[in-house]
């Protein structure tokens, strides 16, 4: 077995990026450029920051993607058998790539992929804690879909549900520590994160 260094040189910048164990996405300090690690290369890829909610602070920053996609619901079937119509559209996502809990993710991904979108610039301070592939982002953007359709009111039985990437960028999601959990400057929700 052996092992390859890589340089987590921004490719943007050329500044040294920091990383934590198996952090896969990295913001550089230097000159708020966003990448990720896909094989033995760091790409850039276009980032930016979610502004907290009015009387929120940011105290600490951590990653999400944001996921551009067209989705379709189709084949949208009652209890009973009974057909009825789906959708079709483009819609943002916003999915936390840190370490958090699925039931957490999920929350936090609803009530993301629900506000208005107020961004910035891409703050100086460190950004850690990405480990979420944009593959794995966009897998959740299906379940988040399916919930929404699941919840709706007429007793669903089945439905299909198709999502194509349209674009996909990175955010920096700003936090307010509270106790051991991180609560969301933008939409309010606590969640629990592994790591500081």
């Amino acid at each position: 077995m052996s092992l390859r260094l890589i340089s987590l040189d921004c490719p943007t910048c050329g500044s040294a990026m920091r990383g934590e164990g198996l952090d896969t996405i990295f913001f550089c300090t230097h000159c708020g450029g966003a990448a990720v690690l896909e094989g033995e290369r760091v790409e850039p890829v276009r980032g930016t920051a979610l502004l907290p909610a009015p009387g929120r602070s940011a105290r600490l920053w951590r990653p999400a993607w944001r996921l551009e996609v067209e989705a379709r619901v189709q084949r949208r079937i009652r209890a009973g058998g009974r057909e009825t119509p789906g959708w079709q559209g483009r819609r943002v996502f916003f999915i936390p790539a840190f370490a958090i809990g699925l039931d957490d993710l999920t929350r936090l991904a609803r009530a993301l992929s629900e506000i208005s979108e107020a961004t910035a610039e891409v703050p100086r301070e460190p950004i850690h804690g990405g480990v979420l592939a944009a593959d794995d982002a966009l897998t959740l953007v299906r379940h988040v879909l399916i919930g929404d359709e699941v919840r709706r009111s007429d007793m669903l039985a089945s439905v299909e549900v198709a999502v194509e990437l349209v674009g996909r960028g990175l955010i920096a999601l700003p936090f307010e520590r509270v106790d051991d959990r991180l609560r969301c400057a933008v939409t309010g929700l606590t969640v629990s994160a592994d790591r500081g």
